[in-house]
């Protein structure tokens, strides 16, 4: 198994069989997508708790591939982050270590006891930190309470630690469900960032660039969650500059041109480049305005002049989300 730095020196191990530990852990396990603001939580309690108890190290575990393509494949769950985003934002938290376990069918079967006693023997685990909804093992059996009866037999101690705000309101699936209803502010609300997907960008048609408005069509893992249709106003960051640039971000149809596939345009305001097979990735700071079918080219075109001036007119202080990801994945 590989191991990879970056340069806060993070070690990520994608497989547990090569961890070395160098100390006791304070440990927090989840599938971290998006990685939110309840997931910052728990990663934060891990830091503090391995800093109380001196050489501790914090980590943090992931399972990939998500379970439910394991477990039921014929409805995979869409995903707000891919694996290497995710690792980027884990590292971003502040903990010392990330650990990926393979998630199988053998996996699946085993108790909340036995994965437990596994981490406390692998990472050296002194401290679990867990949240309200916490919910490991076979058939998800491994809730609070049970883990509070196993950690003194396991000889870890169990810290609890609870969100902000109403129960259930800081989730992953409410996360996908804002961004795919293109409800960015809640979204923002929820990540308390600006929401960033990563692709590559491919050949279009190049009516874009007839319209004078030229743009990038990215292409993205199709398990990935998209914005709803729509406008929107972000920044994008092409890989290998240091740079980001304002965008105008179109999500849809081209229901003018009565376009079938769905596409995921970027128009970058101040931008002339050719980046063809480049990596881009992009940030969505507001909602601009829903997907429309004109009655003409000239509409259309009238209608993204005023986007344009929209998006170079408007206040997006508080937004920048481009912190945990100063650079693209190669």
């Amino acid at each position: 198994m590989g191991q990879a730095q970056n340069a806060r020196r993070v070690r990520v191990f994608r497989e547990d069989d090569s961890f070395v530990p160098l100390g006791g852990a304070a440990v927090t396990v989840g599938r971290f997508d998006g990685v939110h603001r309840g997931h910052r939580a728990l990663l934060q309690a891990a830091c503090r708790a391995a800093a109380g108890r001196g050489d501790d190290r914090a980590i943090a575990v992931t399972l990939w591939p998500p379970p439910e393509w394991v477990l039921r494949p014929s409805e995979p769950r869409r995903l707000l982050t891919t694996l290497d985003d995710r690792i980027a934002l884990l590292a971003a938290s502040g903990v010392d270590d990330i650990v990926v376990l393979r998630f199988d069918q053998q996996f699946s079967r085993r108790s909340a006891e036995d994965f437990l006693g596994d981490l406390v023997h692998r990472l050296d685990m002194r401290t679990l930190v867990t949240g309200p909804t916490a919910a490991i093992g076979r058939d998800r059996e491994g809730t609070p309470d049970v883990i509070a009866r196993l950690a003194p037999r396991l000889g870890f101690t169990h810290l609890p630690v609870r969100y902000e705000g109403a129960p259930g309101a800081i989730s992953s699936t409410r996360a996908r469900s804002a961004l795919a209803l293109g409800e960015v502010d809640r979204l923002r609300a929820i990540l308390d960032r600006s929401h960033s997907l990563y692709g590559t960008v491919g050949r279009g048609d190049g009516r874009g660039r007839e319209l004078g408005f030229p743009t990038a069509n990215v292409d993205f893992p199709q398990w990935l969650v998209l914005p709803a249709d729509g406008v929107y106003v972000g920044s994008a960051l092409v890989n290998g500059d240091s740079a980001s640039y304002p965008a105008l971000i179109s999500v849809g149809t081209r229901p003018t041109f009565d376009y079938q596939a769905r596409l995921f345009e970027v128009h970058l305001l101040g931008f002339n480049r050719d980046i063809y097979g480049r990596g881009l990735r992009t940030f969505i700071h507001a909602w601009l305005r829903g997907q429309e079918a004109f009655g003409s080219v000239e509409d259309l075109v009238t209608a993204m002049r005023r986007d344009r001036e929209a998006a170079e007119t408007m206040d997006l202080g508080g937004t920048d989300g481009s912190k945990p990801f100063c650079q693209v994945p190669n």
